[in-house]
Parts: C-alpha cells; sequence; structure tokens
C-alpha cells in the first residue's frame, strides 16, 4: 500500500514537474511581466523612479505622482485574452483594467480652463505649479476605472519568451492615460 502511495505520489510530482516546464509560453512570460507591475517588483519602481528624476517637481509632489503611479500597478487588474505563436514571434491580447487618469487629466484641464484664477500667482501670472498639484490631488482621488485591450509582442530568445519594447501606446495604456 505504501509503495502504491508513494509510486503515485512520485507519478504525482513528474507530471506537475512536466507541466511546469511545458508552462513557459508567451502568456507566461506576460503573466510574470504584469504581475511585476502588480507587485511593483524593484526593477518596476526603480524604472518610475528613474523616469521621475527627469521631472522638475518639488519633493511633496514628486512623492504623490509616485504614489499615483504605483497604486495604478499595484490596482491594475488584467485578463489574458488570447496567444499567437508564429515560429519564435508571438503575440498576447491583454484586456487591462486601470484607473481612468485620462478622464481626471481631461477634467483637470476644463476646470484649470474655466477657472484660471485660481491658479495665479502673487504678480498675476499662471501659476502652472499650482495646477499641477491640483491635477496630482485629483489623480490621487480617482476611483474610476477603464478597460483597454493591450496587445503585447514577445520574440524568442534562447528558447526564453521576452516581452518586446512598449510603444507609447502601450505604455499609456498601462498607466491609464489612454486618450479614447
Amino acid at each position: 500500500m505504501m509503495k502504491k502511495l508513494l509510486a503515485v505520489l512520485l507519478l504525482l510530482a513528474v507530471f506537475i514537474s512536466g507541466c511546469s516546464l511545458m508552462a513557459s509560453g508567451p502568456k507566461d512570460a506576460v503573466t510574470k511581466f504584469l504581475n511585476k507591475y502588480k507587485n511593483n517588483d524593484q526593477s518596476v519602481v526603480n524604472e518610475l523612479n528613474d523616469y521621475l528624476k527627469t521631472e522638475e517637481l518639488d519633493e511633496e509632489t514628486l512623492e504623490d505622482y509616485r504614489e499615483i503611479y504605483l497604486r495604478q500597478y499595484s490596482n491594475l487588474k488584467y485578463e489574458i485574452k488570447d496567444e499567437k505563436i508564429d515560429g519564435d514571434k508571438a503575440t498576447v491580447d491583454v484586456q487591462i483594467t486601470v484607473y481612468d487618469y485620462y478622464k481626471t487629466n481631461v477634467e483637470s484641464g476644463n476646470y484649470f480652463t474655466a477657472n484660471q484664477a485660481d491658479f495665479v500667482d502673487d504678480d498675476g501670472d499662471i501659476d502652472f505649479v499650482k495646477y499641477f498639484k491640483y491635477k496630482v490631488k485629483k489623480m490621487l482621488d480617482t476611483t474610476d476605472t477603464v478597460d483597454y485591450t493591450l496587445t503585447l509582442n514577445l520574440s524568442k530568445n534562447d528558447d526564453k519568451w521576452e516581452i518586446e519594447p512598449l510603444t507609447t501606446e502601450q505604455l499609456t495604456k498601462l498607466h491609464g492615460t489612454y486618450e479614447y
């Protein structure tokens, strides 16, 4: 009886490890990639920090901006819809749900246009820093979401599927700022 149980467990272990070896296709690479965003993986945080260093923002606004994107990434929802493999190339279609920062940007811009007096400095000039702080606050308060279809391109290199660099359109969808 014990030998049969051991044999079944061994067979199950071989089957499971075989499945995990076979499960390293394009879908798996996309899942791993998107989970890095969802989990605020250090590589994603480093890329975000590198980008934010290029922005001319005060420390408080910089921290708020960082929070906006880390929140966006960690609340990302996705569902893989389709996978097409053609030799060493593949595409994976993913439906993503992200905070709708595009809508917030439009609403903030409309408010700015209609209420420019709220954003002037002591000399009567438009203070774009005030406006940017207003917009960042509105983004932090955003709860509306939007769905996008993201088509990711992959290439197989050394028997490993790798996602090709994201386009501006793909990045703006991930960030919830894609103009729809």
